[in-house]
């Protein structure tokens, strides 16, 4: 076997010492207070802070209300909806049983199958659905011939 050949090392030097940069003995104080007559344009005042937060809280006041304010009438018009829905409902039901508009305000259900089962007991008892024809006029099932005619006949023979 082939012996290695040892060589010394030269030891190798700090990192900071290859970087190459200057060593800060002190860093100067800074004094962080404006002086008289020298202050920054871009610098606000205190007083220029204290009425910005004002008008911030201000703006925020006036947005938390405008948005209690929109709610409130968000909730009044879903509740005009659902009013206006159940009402056609109250109506559509009304006429599905052959009731007259006059009815319809006995409708008191709130929901579809309360209005249904309310509408067909009131035209149950209206006798809604039935035909109003041959009370007042002609009969519809007499005969045209005879029939017509000679209840016309009787009827005038009355008077």
């Amino acid at each position: 076997m082939a012996e290695v050949e040892s060589t010394p090392e030269t030891p190798q030097e700090p990192a900071a010492s290859l970087i190459g940069a200057p060593e800060v003995e002190s860093v100067p104080e800074v004094d962080s207070t404006p002086q008289a007559g020298t202050e920054s344009v871009s610098e606000p005042s205190l007083d220029d802070l204290r009425a910005e937060v004002e008008q911030s809280a201000t703006a925020l006041r006036t947005s938390e209300d405008l948005r209690q304010q929109l709610n409130s009438q968000l909730d009044d018009a879903e509740a005009r909806v659902k009013a206006a829905e159940l009402a056609l409902e109250r109506v559509q039901v009304a006429h599905k049983h052959g009731l007259p508009a006059e009815l319809v305000g006995f409708l008191r259900g709130e929901s579809a199958e309360a209005l249904e089962a309310e509408a067909a007991t009131l035209a149950k008892h209206m006798g809604a659905g039935r035909s109003s024809l041959g009370t007042g006029g002609l009969d519809p099932n007499d005969s045209v011939s005879v029939g017509v005619v000679g209840r016309i006949l009787r009827a005038q023979r009355e008077f």
